[in-house]
C-alpha cells in the first residue's frame, strides 16, 4: 500500500515521489492527474494556497518560494513525459504496472491503472477526490517540514501508533490465504482446461470435484498461526515481522495471566536493531503505557503493558452495539458545518495555514475551518461526546494541533477508528449536568491538552493556559501489576521494575478449579495468606481469590554470616509448620489414537495374568489415585489388540511423584478408553538454594534452614523471626517502602485491620475527614505502634539464640509479605558422571533433561586460576570432557596425516593375558606426508583441538605441532 511521499535531495532537483507496493517510486504529479481529471493550474493552486507574500516567517507560514518551485517541478516532470490528460496518466501507470499486477495480465492499461489506484493508494479512502485532497495535504506538510516551518512526526511516539489486535491480524491473514487459494485454484483450472479438452467449466459439480483434490487447508494455516505465531504469507501483510505473533497465556499465577492480556509488544523486528530510540520512554506514553512494567533484559522498552485505566477502542460502543462509521461521519460533518467548517468540494480553490486549517476524520479531509473559530469547535465536540443522543462516539479523539513555529503541522484531527489507545480523565468544563464528567482521550490529543494533577496543582502552568482536564488518580499511570506494589513511590524505580517481573514468577493460586484443571505445568502454594499491607488495586481486582505469598516475620540483621550477598536464613521450624510449602502439578496427556502410526488399535488395560497388587496400575490400566510412583516404576499400561501384548509405561525423571488426578477424555466407538490425562504431583518444600522475594524487588536465595532454638528472639514478645535478611540490602537499593511495610504490617496486625498502601496517596486532594491526616506515613504508623507498647519506629530489642545475651543495637523486625518464586533447586540441579556425548566435538551434551553436563565457561576457568587450583582445569576441561589420544608426526608436526597400514589382529582376551593395554589396540602408523613411521608419537589432547585442526585445514590453513618430552 502507500507508504510515504518522498522529497529528494537538491542534487536531483527536488523531485517528489510516491512510494507504493513497498518497492516502486512513482512521480507524484502522475498520481495526482491520474486520480481525477484536473488541470495544471488547479494542482498548482492547491499546492501553493498556504503561501502568501503578505506573511513573514511566523507560526504555520511557509515564507519562502519553496512551494512554488517544488510545485513547478512536479508539473514539469509530467509535462516532460508528454502526459497532459487524465487518460494519458492512467495509460502510463497501467503500462508499467501490468506486469506486476497478478490477475491483470490480459486487461487494458486503464483497468490496470484504476486497480493500482484503488488497491495500493490510500486504501482507507474509497473516493478518488478524497485521495487527491489527502495527497495535496501530504505535499503541503512535506513542504513545511523541508522549510523547517513544521517538525516531522516521530514514528516511535505512541501519539502516532495504534495496536494490532488479534481479530484484525486473523482477518487480514485469512483474507491473504483465501486470495492465495483463489490464485492457485485459477491456475489449476486453466492448466486442467488446457490439458483435458473434456473438462467442462460450466459444470459446477465437475469443477468442485476437481478443486477438492487440490484443496488448500486454509483453516489449518490459521490454526498454525495461532499455535506457533508464524505468518506464512508471500505479501508479508505489510508487517515488519513474520513470527512472534502469538504468546501462550501461562497460568503460573494470576499476575502473569492478566499481564498477557494487557501487554503491548513493539515487534521482534525492533529487538535486532542497534538503535535505542525505539526503547525510550517518551512523554506521549503518559497514562497509556506503564513506565515500570517492562522487562529488564532484551525486550526492555519493546514489551510494554497498558496502564490500569487504558483500554483499546473497538468496533463496539459502550452499550455493545456495533458502530456505524458512515453514520458517525455524517453526524460529525453536520455538527462541524454548524460551527463554521467549510466542506471540501472538488475543483474549488483551497486555502491553508495560517488563516485556515484542515479538518481530518480518520485520514479523510472533511473540510477547512478558520483558525480563529477552531477552538470553539473543539469545545463543542467535547460537549457532544457526553450526550448519548448526539450520535458522536464517546471515544472520539479530538486532536487540535495549534499554530506554532517549528512544531507539529497544524490542523484538527478527529479519530473514531478502532485499535486506538484511550484512557479516562476528568473534564473540568461545565456540562449539561453541572458536574465534572469523565472523558475518554487518546495519545494524539493528549499532547496538546492542558491536564492538571489530581491534587489540584497547576504544575507551574501559566495563567493564559488554564487546565481543561484533571487526572483521576496518580496511580492511573501504572499497570495492574505495578499498582499492587505497596508504596512504590518510596522505592527506587528499578526495584519496582524487578517486582513487576518477579510477581509474575511467584508460586500461588493459578485458578480456583485447580482440582479439575489439566494444565501442562502448574505451581501451587500450600499455605498462602492475604497481605496486611495492600493497595486499592488489590481489592479492586479481588487478588485474595488468587493469593501469591505469605506474611513472614522478617528481621533485618547480620546473623551467622549465612545472609551475605542477598542470601537469607529461614526458620526451620516455620518451614516444618508449612511456610512456603508448595507443589508442582504436571499433566501428561496420552492419546493412543495419535501415537499409533501403524493403525493398530491400542487401549488402556491391565494384564489379567498380573497378580502384583503393589503396583500403581489399577484394573483399567490407568494409575491409582494417591499412589506414590518412583522413577522407572510402571504407572499405566497399554494393550495391543492385534498382538495381545501388554506394554507398561514407566515414570521418567529422577524423583518420585504422586498420582493426583486421572481423567478419561471420552471413549472410542467401541467403548474403549484411548485418551486420558494423568496429573502428577511433586512436592516442593523450601530447601537451600530456592529463591524468594519481597514485593519491593528484594530477591534472594535461602542459604540455610536454621533451627528455631538458635534463632534470635524478641525481648517484648519472645517471638522468633521466620526470615533473616542482611541490612546491606537496603542502602544501595533504597527500598524504603519495605521498611514502611514492616512498620505498617505490625501496626495493622496489632489493631486488626488492613493498611492502605496505595502509592502517591499524598498527591490526592484531602477533603472531609481525611484532610487532617499526618503529613508522613511514619507519623501515622508510629502512634499506632506506641499505643501497644512497641517502638515508634518499628525496632525491637533481640536476644541472641546462641548466647542468650541482648544484642547491642535495636533490630528492625516486623511482618513483610514474601513471595516464593518458581526458580527452585529441585528443578534445576544436575550432576553427571558418564553419559551421552556430542558426535561432533565428543564433549558431553547440554541440557538437564537429556542427562547433560554442567557448563564450564571462562568465568569458571578464571575462578579456578584465582584459587590456585590450575591443575583442576586439566581434570574438568580435558580428562572429564573430551579426552582423546591422537597420533602426531614429530617431523612435520601434522595432526591429520597419520594413516594406519596394518591393524593388530590379536584378540582382546589375548592382549589382557599378555598385559597389553586394551584401551587402544596397537597400530602400525605412517605419516602420509613424510612417508615414514619413525616420527609417529602418541599425544593426549582435547578432541575439540583435533576438530579445530580439521576446520582450519578445510580453509587451507595448516596447524603444525612441535613435540617435546620436556615436562
Amino acid at each position: 500500500m502507500v507508504g510515504w511521499v518522498y522529497h529528494s535531495t537538491p542534487r536531483s532537483a527536488g523531485k517528489q515521489e510516491l512510494h507504493i507496493m513497498g518497492k516502486f517510486l512513482l512521480p507524484v504529479g502522475i498520481v495526482l492527474k491520474a486520480l481525477i481529471d484536473t488541470s495544471d493550474r488547479e494542482i498548482f493552486t492547491s499546492l501553493t494556497c498556504c503561501y502568501s507574500d503578505k506573511y513573514g516567517r511566523g507560526k504555520g507560514v511557509v515564507s519562502t518560494q519553496l512551494i512554488g518551485e517544488r510545485a513547478q517541478i512536479i508539473l514539469d516532470e509530467v509535462r516532460d513525459l508528454s502526459l497532459l490528460t487524465h487518460m494519458q496518466c492512467l495509460m502510463h501507470i497501467g503500462k508499467y504496472f501490468r506486469s506486476v499486477m497478478e490477475g491483470f495480465e490480459h486487461n487494458d492499461y486503464e483497468t490496470v491503472a484504476k486497480a493500482v489506484l484503488k488497491d495500493y493508494v490510500f486504501v482507507h479512502l474509497e473516493n478518488n477526490h478524497d485521495k487527491f485532497n489527502l495527497l495535496i495535504f501530504m505535499l503541503q506538510k512535506l513542504y513545511a517540514i523541508v522549510d523547517q516551518t513544521a517538525s516531522p512526526d516521530n514514528p516511535d511516539a505512541l501519539q502516532f501508533q495504534e495496536a494490532l489486535l488479534p481479530g484484525h491480524l486473523i482477518t487480514v491473514f485469512l483474507k491473504d490465504r483465501l486470495q492465495d487459494w483463489l490464485r492457485k485454484s485459477k491456475r489449476l483450472i486453466i492448466e486442467e482446461a488446457t490439458k483435458n479438452k473434456n473438462f467442462d467449466l460450466s459444470n459446477a459439480l465437475e469443477v468442485r470435484k476437481f478443486l477438492t483434490k487440490h484443496t488448500t487447508h486454509v483453516g489449518r494455516a490459521i490454526e498454525s498461526m495461532i499455535k506457533i505465531g508464524k505468518v506464512n504469507s508471500q505479501s508479508g501483510l505489510d508487517l515488519p515481522q513474520s513470527d512472534g505473533m502469538t504468546i501462550h497465556a501461562e497460568r503460573l499465577n494470576f499476575h502473569r495471566y492478566i499481564s498477557h492480556f494487557r501487554s503491548v509488544h513493539r515487534g521482534s523486528a525492533f529487538a535486532k536493531m542497534r538503535t535505542t530510540s525505539v526503547r525510550k520512554l517518551l512523554p506521549e506514553s503518559w497514562g497509556f503505557l506503564c513506565p515500570v512494567h517492562t522487562p529488564d533484559g532484551e525486550p526492555c522498552g519493546l514489551l510494554n503493558h497498558m496502564t490500569s485505566t487504558c483500554r483499546i477502542s473497538s468496533f463496539y460502543n459502550s452499550e455493545g452495539v456495533v458502530k456505524d462509521f458512515e453514520k458517525i461521519k455524517k453526524s460529525l460533518s453536520a455538527e462541524l458545518v454548524r460551527v463554521g467548517m467549510n466542506p471540501v468540494f472538488p475543483k474549488i480553490e483551497r486555502s491553508g495555514p495560517p488563516e485556515v486549517l484542515h479538518v481530518h476524520l480518520d485520514g479523510c479531509i472533511l473540510g477547512t475551518m478558520s483558525a480563529a473559530r477552531i477552538e470553539e469547535a473543539v469545545n463543542f465536540l467535547r460537549k457532544l461526546k457526553f450526550l448519548a443522543h448526539s450520535g458522536i462516539p464517546e471515544d472520539l479523539e479530538v486532536g487540535y494541533v495549534p499554530l506554532s513555529l517549528g512544531g507539529a503541522y497544524p490542523g484538527l484531527y478527529l479519530f473514531t477508528n478502532p485499535a486506538r489507545f484511550v484512557r479516562p480523565v476528568k473534564n473540568l468544563f461545565s456540562v449539561p449536568g453541572g458536574e465534572q464528567s469523565i472523558e475518554l482521550i487518546g495519545p494524539f490529543e493528549q499532547a496538546f491538552m492542558e491536564i492538571r494533577c489530581p491534587d489540584g496543582g497547576d504544575g507551574g502552568r501559566k495563567e493564559k493556559f488554564p487546565a481543561t482536564h484533571e487526572e483521576i488518580h496518580p496511580t492511573a499511570i501504572l499497570s495492574v501489576v505495578a499498582n499492587l506494589t505497596p508504596w512504590s513511590d518510596h522505592n527506587q524505580s528499578p526495584r519496582n521494575m524487578y517486582q513487576c517481573q518477579m510477581a509474575k514468577q511467584t508460586m500461588g493460586f493459578c485458578g480456583q478449579a485447580l482440582k479439575f484443571r489439566t494444565d501442562v505445568k502448574a505451581f501451587h502454594l500450600q499455605t498462602p495468606q492475604t497481605p496486611i499491607v495492600r493497595t486499592a488495586t488489590y481489592s479492586k481486582y479481588c487478588m485474595d481469590e488468587f493469593p501469591s505469598g505469605t506474611n513472614a516475620i522478617v528481621a533485618v540483621l547480620a546473623y551467622t554470616g549465612y545472609d551475605m550477598e542477598d542470601a537469607m536464613i529461614l526458620n526451620k521450624s516455620a518451614v516444618d509448620r508449612g511456610m512456603f510449602r508448595g507443589h508442582i502439578y504436571q499433566t501428561e496427556c496420552i492419546d493412543l489414537s495419535k501415537k499409533n502410526r501403524e493403525n493398530v488399535p491400542e487401549i488402556f488395560a491391565k494384564s489379567v495374568l498380573s497378580r502384583d497388587t503393589n503396583t500403581a496400575i489399577d484394573s483399567d490400566g490407568l494409575p491409582r489415585l494417591g499412589q506414590t510412583v518412583h522413577p522407572n516404576e510402571q504407572y499405566y499400561s497399554v494393550y495391543n489388540r492385534l498382538t495381545g501384548a501388554i506394554r507398561p509405561v514407566k515414570l521418567k525423571g529422577s524423583e518420585p511423584a504422586y498420582i493426583d488426578y486421572v481423567a478419561v477424555n471420552g471413549t472410542s466407538s467401541k467403548g474403549d478408553f484411548q485418551k486420558a490425562n494423568i496429573r502428577l504431583r511433586r512436592v516442593r518444600n523450601p530447601i537451600i538454594g530456592d529463591k524468594f522475594s519481597s514485593r519491593h524487588g528484594q530477591k534472594g536465595v535461602c542459604s540455610q534452614l536454621w533451627p528455631d532454638i538458635d534463632m534470635p528472639f524478641s525481648a517484648n514478645t519472645g517471638m522468633r523471626p521466620d526470615l533473616i535478611i542482611n541490612p546491606h540490602a537496603f542502602p544501595s537499593r533504597m527500598t524504603i517502602a519495605m521498611l514502611l511495610e514492616s512498620m505498617a504490617a505490625k501496626a495493622g496486625s496489632l489493631h486488626g485491620k488492613f493498611i492502605d498502601a496505595t502509592p502517591f496517596s499524598s498527591s490526592v486532594k484531602k477533603e472531609g475527614k481525611d484532610s487532617h491526616k499526618p503529613d508522613s506515613i511514619v507519623n501515622e504508623l508510629g502512634p499506632m505502634l506506641a499505643s501497644y507498647g512497641f517502638n515508634y519506629h518499628g525496632t525491637e530489642v533481640l536476644y541472641s539464640g546462641f548466647f542468650g545475651t541482648e544484642m547491642e543495637c535495636a533490630i528492625f523486625i516486623g511482618p513483610v509479605y514474601y513471595q516464593r518464586l518458581r526458580h527452585m533447586v529441585s528443578d534445576k540441579f544436575q550432576v553427571r558422571t558418564t553419559g551421552r556425548i556430542d558426535q561432533v566435538t565428543k564433549q558431553p551434551i547440554g541440557g538437564r533433561k537429556h542427562g547433560g553436563g554442567i557448563r564450564f565457561g571462562e568465568m569458571e576457568r578464571d575462578a579456578l586460576l584465582a584459587h590456585g587450583s590450575s591443575y583442576l582445569l586439566h581434570d574438568r576441561l580435558h580428562s572429564c570432557s573430551d579426552y582423546h589420544i591422537a597420533d602426531v608426526c614429530s617431523f612435520c608436526g601434522s595432526l591429520l596425516t597419520a594413516t594406519a597400514i596394518k591393524s593388530d589382529t590379536q584378540k582382546k582376551a589375548k592382549r589382557e593375558m599378555l598385559g597389553v593395554s586394551t584401551v587402544r589396540p596397537a597400530k602400525n602408523l605412517v605419516c602420509h606426508a613424510c612417508k615414514t613411521s619413525k616420527g609417529m608419537e602418541t599425544v593426549a589432547m582435547p578432541y575439540v583441538f583435533r576438530y579445530l585442526a580439521a576446520e582450519l585445514a578445510a580453509m587451507n590453513i595448516k596447524l603444525e605441532l612441535r613435540l617435546s618430552n620436556k615436562s
